[in-house]
């Protein structure tokens, strides 16, 4: 029997080289259903290569708010200056019809047993960061599932609620306990700011009740040249080197 594995990955962020190793390393573990939480856009050189690989895989895909300002035509006023740079880079290169599949994605789906969303379970089009267990609790008043996985903040974290909302350690692998809610984040693919560049998603098997971070070296090199003769902000091209 075919062991199911999912792979959860979040933040893009229109970084073809790091999406093209993750979208890799997924066949070489097996992953048989991809799933991505959102911000496939926004940032970087390549959105419309990024956005084409995603809806090739023919999986769940949960809207970001990188996703939702591209399909609109509204000025970014609640992004900061880099961020609207690249949110202006991706409206000019995708088309109509991929800005109305970006505007008609969900803010959360329910897979199986789990729980996907961008942001926060808690008003989700408010696009809540979710980095402190305060945080994390308005998200488990909202969670109906044991588990749950999120993106947007760019930081893996893991949450748990069991007695209280606690912060745990981030390990290679975690084991699920029974009874434990989770609120899972699952990094950045194209934009990480743990100060770690490597590329992040997350495995879960749930035969075996566990999940596996994966972080990836990708040609960062050259998505920085590709950022900079886009005539993108070269800050845009130093923080993705410092993952920051």
């Amino acid at each position: 029997m075919l062991k199911i594995k999912y792979g959860i990955f979040s933040d893009i962020h229109s970084n073809l080289e790091a999406l093209r190793v993750v979208l890799d390393d997924m066949v070489a573990q097996g992953v048989t259903h991809p799933i991505c939480l959102g911000d496939i856009v926004g940032y970087n050189a390549d959105p419309r290569a990024c956005l084409r690989l995603v809806r090739e895989l023919n999986c769940p895909v949960i809207k970001g708010n990188h996703d939702e300002m591209v399909a609109e035509t509204r000025e970014a006023r609640n992004f900061n200056a880099l961020a609207g740079e690249g949110i202006a880079f991706s409206r000019k290169r995708l088309s109509d019809d991929d800005k109305r599949w970006l505007a008609a994605l969900p803010m959360s789906l329910r897979v199986g047993q789990f729980t996907v969303v961008h942001s926060s379970l808690d008003e989700p089009a408010k696009w809540n960061y979710v980095s402190t267990e305060l945080e994390a609790e308005s998200s488990f008043i909202y969670q109906n599932t044991p588990l749950c996985f999120y993106g947007h903040t760019h930081v893996a974290r893991i949450f748990a609620k069991y007695n209280g909302v606690r912060e745990l350690p981030r390990p290679a692998r975690l084991e699920l306990q029974r009874g434990t809610r989770y609120l899972i984040n699952v990094g950045a693919v194209g934009q990480p700011r743990d100060h770690d560049w490597r590329a992040s998603y997350v495995i879960y098997t749930p035969a075996e009740n566990r999940i596996e971070y994966r972080r990836l070296a990708y040609d960062l090199a050259r998505a920085q040249e590709k950022i900079r003769q886009a005539g993108l902000p070269e800050p845009l091209a130093v923080r993705i080197g410092m993952g920051a």
